[in-house]
This record gives structure tokens, sequence and C-alpha cells, in this order.
């Protein structure tokens, strides 16, 4: 097996590898950690807000890696001369959804624990991101299925 064929593999293992830590990562802290902010105890509190720190270190990272090999898979996917409409149509809402929901989970700002936002903006919420994360990995998913990759083609 050649090398850029080692490649591509790597690349899409981190890249899937990458989004179930974002979506898993999200969705434990939706359901695991958010809740917790109620408390109002100082040392429930406090894990709350390690919690949510180690977690944005984990979501930055799982961002980086999925925007880092996502632009690469999808550029040498595209260069292969097989990419229907269809396929592109696909990308581009799986992009689409992906964008948004790492432009929303920018977007909201850290608070700390236990602290109320002044004003709640509903596409902001974590559910909406975790949404929007969950149908462009299910997106990518129909298009690995529908338009399965040559791993042994090398990057062109």
């Amino acid at each position: 097996m050649e090398l850029a064929a080692i490649a591509r593999i790597v690349l899409r293992v981190v890249h899937a590898v990458a989004a179930v830590i974002w979506l898993g990562g999200g969705l434990y802290y939706m359901l695991a950690v958010r809740p917790l902010r109620r408390g109002s105890e100082p040392q429930v509190l406090d894990v709350v807000q390690r919690a949510q720190e180690g977690f944005r270190q984990w979501s930055v990272a799982a961002t980086a890696l999925l925007v880092g090999s996502g632009v690469a898979l999808m550029f040498d996917r595209l260069a292969d001369g097989r990419g229907t409409i269809s396929y592109v149509a696909l990308l581009a809402l799986k992009v689409g959804a992906g964008g948004l929901a790492l432009w929303l989970a920018w977007s909201v700002r850290p608070r700390r624990a236990g602290r109320a936002r002044a004003s709640r903006w509903v596409f902001g919420s974590g559910w909406a991101i975790l949404t929007l994360g969950t149908i462009a990995y299910v997106l990518g998913v129909l298009l690995s299925v529908l338009y399965p990759p040559d791993p042994g083609a090398g990057f062109r």
C-alpha cells in the first residue's frame, strides 16, 4: 500500500474520531454537566466550572481536527472526478450544517457556572448545536455509504 493511501485512511479515521469526540462530548455536557449548574452548592459549581473548561479544551482540539481533515478530504474527494451533483449537494448540506454548528458553538460566550445569561437565543442553545452537528455527522456517514472511497487510489 502506498503512502498516499495510508494518509487517506488516517485522515478519514481522524475525521470520524474527532466528530465522535465533538458530538459525544457535547451530549455528555448537555445531559450530565449542564443540569448541575442549577445547583447552588459551591463544590458542585466548582466541579461544573472545571468540567466546562475541560469540555472547551476537548472541543477546540476536536474542531481543529474536524476542519483540517475535512478540508483535505473534501478537496481529495472532489478531485477524483467522481463527484456527482447529488454528492456535491449532500456535501454542501453537510458542510453547511457542520459549519453552522461550529459557528454557533464559537459564538456562544462562555459563562461562569450558576450565572444566568441575560438573553437566550434559541439557535445558540446547546441542543441546536448538537442537532446540527448530528445532521452533519449522519450526512457524512451517508456520503461514505453512497459514495465509498477508494483508499488504494492515493491522493490526486
